[in-house]
């Protein structure tokens, strides 16, 4: 990544990402040393500079599952839009919120672009995780429907 240079068209993926490190900006004067928190445009997910790790991690899992509780206190109005959007899904409500942090994770603007090879990738990983989280459910009756959307995801997808 140029740390300096005149702006132009981005070079590399990381500058096609962030423009303010195309222009070599990186904050507001005096900002220098500070870590900040960027949202990377193609996910959900936010990085913070020089910080990669556990704590990281943690707290992006955590950011993942907030949104996901967003959607769930949203108006009655706008909450019945979000059923109608899964009344028809191969993706059942309930499987979505057990897969939240998985799925507003990935980078899903790289998939969507033509001729991907991310797409399919995402696709399979998405078919194991289905797998493992059924898997990792006990034999209790607690999670038999979470079990059952679970299973008919896999099916059905």
């Amino acid at each position: 990544t140029r740390a300096e240079g005149p702006p132009g068209p981005p070079r590399t993926e990381q500058e096609q990402r962030d423009p303010q490190e195309r222009a070599g900006a990186r904050g507001p004067p005096g900002a220098a040393g500070v870590k900040q928190k960027q949202r990377d445009p193609g996910t959900t997910q936010d990085r913070a500079e020089g910080s990669p790790g556990a704590a990281g991690a943690e707290s992006e899992q955590r950011d993942h599952r907030d949104r996901w509780q967003e959607v769930q206190n949203l108006a009655n109005t706008y909450l019945e839009q979000v059923h109608q959007l899964y009344a028809g899904s191969a993706l059942p409500m309930a499987v979505r919120q057990c897969l939240a942090a998985w799925i507003e994770g990935q980078n899903w603007r790289q998939a969507a672009e033509p001729l991907s090879s991310h797409a399919p990738m995402l696709f399979h990983s998405l078919l194991v995780l289905l797998g493992e989280s059924l898997g990792s459910l006990g034999s209790g009756h607690e999670d038999f429907m979470l079990k059952h959307n679970l299973r008919k995801a896999h099916r059905d997808l």
